[in-house]
């Protein structure tokens, strides 16, 4: 079944890099198959397609002398017209990642980065075989991070503050006799909120909390 599978996909080489002596981060024992870099895993090879495509934006120029910071420039360098029809390729990358022929990009950006690795492996390879998290691990090891989420919108912090309202309004319902001395309304606001309901929202709470981090690390999240 293996040998099925395109080269680039079975060396864990998805951007079917050439083995031109330079050591690698993660490469495998023996580190090419003659003629094609070899890596121990998938996430390793996309970090090397990464770095590539850095070095072309932030060391190499363009044939006009310009910063190569566009998809034609991009690929007219790592596929040349030499040894790839690479007007198909330009054209099926921008087609993939929804751009416009000229339209400038910043491979730095993790929001550029990644569908641009994404299409890179897909024309290679005729398929990309990859999920979410691997391409992410991937892009930080090459130094490309994901956005980080505001933390009042993570799934943790929701979870645990559906928890600490629950909790609040359980201890608030438990002292509602002397809060009402001060605030006569309260005792009749809690009539009407049975204690299995605010334990019950305490322990859904709770579970998303769980929930979420068991989630973030089966997605190779942190």
């Amino acid at each position: 079944m293996t040998d099925k599978l395109p080269r680039g996909v079975r060396n864990n080489n998805a951007g079917n890099l050439r083995h031109d002596g330079t050591p690698w981060q993660g490469m495998a024992d023996p580190p090419s198959d003659g003629e094609f870099c070899r890596f121990v895993s998938p996430a390793f090879g996309i970090r090397a397609m990464a770095r590539v495509l850095i070095t072309y934006q932030d060391k190499r120029k363009a044939a006009d002398g310009s910063a190569i910071d566009t998809v034609q420039e991009i690929i007219e360098r790592w596929a040349p017209p030499s040894e790839n029809n690479t007007g198909t390729y330009v054209a099926n990358v921008r087609r993939i990642m929804g751009l416009e022929p000229g339209a400038s990009i910043d491979v730095h950006q993790h929001s550029v980065m990644k569908p641009l690795i994404k299409s890179i492996i897909q024309h290679e390879n005729g398929v990309q075989p990859y999920d979410d998290a691997t391409i992410d691990k991937g892009l930080v090891l090459a130094g490309v991070e994901p956005p980080t989420k505001p933390l009042g919108k993570s799934r943790t912090v929701q979870g645990a503050q559906v928890a600490g309202a629950a909790t609040a309004v359980g201890m608030a319902a438990q002292y509602a006799d002397q809060i009402s001395t001060v605030l006569p309304f309260v005792d009749r606001v809690f009539a009407y909120v049975p204690a299995w309901a605010i334990g019950g929202a305490a322990l859904l709470g709770l579970a998303y909390v769980i929930y979420a981090r068991v989630d973030d690390r089966r997605r190779g999240l942190r």
